[in-house]
């Protein structure tokens, strides 16, 4: 299995496609497993696509139980690059994903071209999250009115008892938690250079919509796409939209 070693973890990584390197940063506690076959698939089409699990989700390995953060999730990113030998790439960030894309987009900004942030939040006091959002995973993820269409809620059922086996186990997960919850960059924002895509979905109740606004707000220059009808998990209900918003940005 394809794995190199970066600092401590043992990064487990799959590529698809040819051309300009894209790297795509998966959310909390998931694994690259989770970006299904159809968002990959239609990017590869034109991008050399990079997919890795963070560390303590899916097949990368650790040697560390200390705490980390969203700084060090991107520097694990960024040693990825080097391992693999590309000096550049364009980057999609996926909820923490995203937070992590901040980082990378600040900590290695010679390493990255065209940036897109998808339903993610700067962190600190100027997000608008909760923190105890629980329920069933599906409907955190999609609005009701993706699960009412026939087999909708089955087909997406089905396909997270696949992925499910390689999210975070408790201690991972915890760990994961606390990068997510200290990801602070609120004052940091307006030092993100690079061209950026912002995406949201209009009916997230994880990471809500306004979160994305003031991303907008406060990096110049960045363009912000709302998905009607999108919940937080819209790179699979909306994968094949998502995809050609991301490519028409790209190119």
């Amino acid at each position: 299995m394809p794995e190199v070693q970066v600092g401590d973890i043992s990064i487990y990584y799959e590529v698809k496609g040819s051309g300009y390197p894209l790297l795509m940063i998966m959310g909390f506690s998931f694994s690259l497993l989770d970006w299904g076959d159809v968002f990959p698939d239609e990017l590869a089409k034109n991008y050399q696509v990079i997919m890795f699990d963070n560390r303590d989700s899916g097949r990368t390995k650790s040697q560390s139980t200390d705490n980390y953060t969203t700084a060090d999730m991107a520097n694990d990113a960024a040693g990825l690059l080097n391992a693999l030998g590309i000096a550049q790439a364009h980057v999609v960030g996926f909820s923490m994903g995203g937070m992590i894309a901040q980082q990378f987009a600040l900590r290695h900004p010679t390493k990255l071209n065209k940036l897109i942030l998808s339903c993610t939040m700067p962190g600190g006091d100027c997000s608008d999250f909760n923190p105890n959002n629980q329920g069933d995973l599906l409907d955190l993820l999609f609005p009701a009115s993706y699960l009412a269409i026939s087999n909708n809620r089955k087909k997406a059922e089905d396909f997270f008892r696949k992925t499910s086996p390689y999210h975070s186990q408790p201690d991972g997960f915890i760990r994961q938690l606390q990068a997510h919850h200290t990801h602070d960059i609120c004052n940091l924002l307006q030092g993100i250079k690079a061209p950026t895509l912002i995406i949201t979905g209009d009916s997230d109740i994880v990471i809500p919509p306004v979160n994305s606004n003031i991303l907008n707000n406060k990096i110049s220059g960045s363009e912000l796409k709302i998905i009607k009808e999108g919940g937080h998990g819209f790179g699979y209900s909306h994968a094949a939209e998502i995809a050609k918003i991301i490519t028409d940005f790209l190119s």
